[in-house]
């Protein structure tokens, strides 16, 4: 094991520590440990499941220097960290790779999402030499109708085909290990391809492929991306293909009960989360492209990193208040949020994501 790896399992253990001891005595000794950084909410695709690229970019999105300065903020408060790029396109943010290169310098561990249209040559070459802990690449069909129609860019499945060879290769130059995930949001329009995007991933050299059923965010999401009760037998023929697959050895990443959770979902009833009462407020520090900070997007944003430090943020007494509703949310199992990135997995699920994650991350 890695030294990396068991400073990362050390402190996921501290982690549910200070978790646990809040949720039993409300005795508040958490601290910020999903970091999240959305550059930008500017994006070159137009998917159809996403509203970010609909609204307004904002005038005022940090700079380069600010975002620097706010991760040496968390840093000084909570230790070695890592943080989640995402956005819109993180690629768009122009100063992208030079930030991830800061991060490499100042050993800041970091990841990225993003949906795969930047990766020349060049630019994969200076990721892969700022070794990410992972690349996740947002895949919606194993076809170009499907997944270019879902994206709203023609020809963008060719592009990501050409930017995951060229990752590849620079991952191998650079002697790196990172996985590259394939990260797909199943809808109608999509479902009956996600096995055979399975195989596509494995053609291509991806590391694993890890599921989200779509949620109601966006008009077509109500109007042709939503499963309709007529859908609900494919599915189920869909689910088994891929529980089938995960368990010979494909590199399904997300877990059996998750996609067997799906018809529920789209039936809008309630999920049991592996992991309850609900986490987000007791690690997620999300700064926006405007230094709003968040924990939930449906809860109010906790402070603004120009105005106050990351430890005023996280220890001041709105933050507290809106602490103990987030930990109470009744919208918690929900379609709203049930199966999304926020819903948290337990410790046995990452160990065993990081164990399959570890064997397939190699050049």
């Amino acid at each position: 094991m890695s030294m990396a790896a068991l400073s990362t399992g050390l402190q996921r253990i501290s982690q549910e520590l200070r978790e646990a001891v809040y949720l039993t005595t409300n005795l508040d000794i958490t601290q910020p440990r999903t970091i999240g950084a959305v550059l930008t909410e500017r994006c070159n695709y137009r998917c159809l499941s996403c509203a970010c690229w609909r609204n307004e970019a904002a005038a005022d999105e940090l700079t380069l220097e600010q975002w620097i300065a706010a991760f040496e903020d968390v840093r000084d408060f909570v230790g070695p960290f890592a943080v989640q790029f995402g956005g819109g396109e993180p690629f768009v943010f122009k100063p992208f790779l030079e930030l991830v290169e800061w991060c490499r310098a100042s050993r800041i561990g970091w990841m990225m999402t993003t949906n795969g249209s930047a990766f020349s040559p060049r630019n994969a070459l200076r990721i892969a030499g700022a070794h990410p802990l992972a690349v996740n690449i947002s895949v919606d069909g194993a076809t170009d109708a499907v997944h270019d129609r879902s994206r709203g860019v023609a020809g963008s499945l060719k592009a990501i085909t050409r930017g995951i060879a060229a990752l590849r290769q620079a991952r191998e130059q650079c002697g790196a290990s990172f996985p590259i995930r394939i990260k797909a949001t199943v809808h109608r329009e999509n479902f009956r391809e996600m096995p055979a995007l399975v195989r596509w991933a494995v053609l291509v050299g991806a590391s694993s492929v890890d599921f989200s059923p779509v949620r109601h965010w966006t008009p077509e999401v109500a109007s042709s991306l939503w499963l309709r009760p007529s859908d609900e037998q494919d599915l189920e023929g869909v689910i088994e293909a891929l529980v089938a697959m995960k368990r010979s050895g494909a590199p399904v990443e997300t877990e059996e009960a998750r996609i067997r959770s799906w018809p529920a979902h789209f039936r809008g009833e309630r999920i049991a989360p592996s992991l309850g009462p609900c986490r987000v407020g007791l690690r997620d520090y999300c700064i926006l492209p405007n230094g709003d900070v968040r924990s939930c997007w449906f809860y109010p944003v906790l402070g603004n990193v120009k105005a106050s430090s990351a430890k005023e943020i996280w220890r001041s007494a709105a933050t507290q208040f809106l602490r103990a509703e987030m930990t109470n949310c009744p919208s918690f199992g929900d379609a709203k949020c049930a199966l999304s990135c926020l819903s948290h997995r337990t410790l046995g699920e990452d160990a065993r994501r990081f164990i399959m994650l570890a064997r397939r991350s190699v050049p």
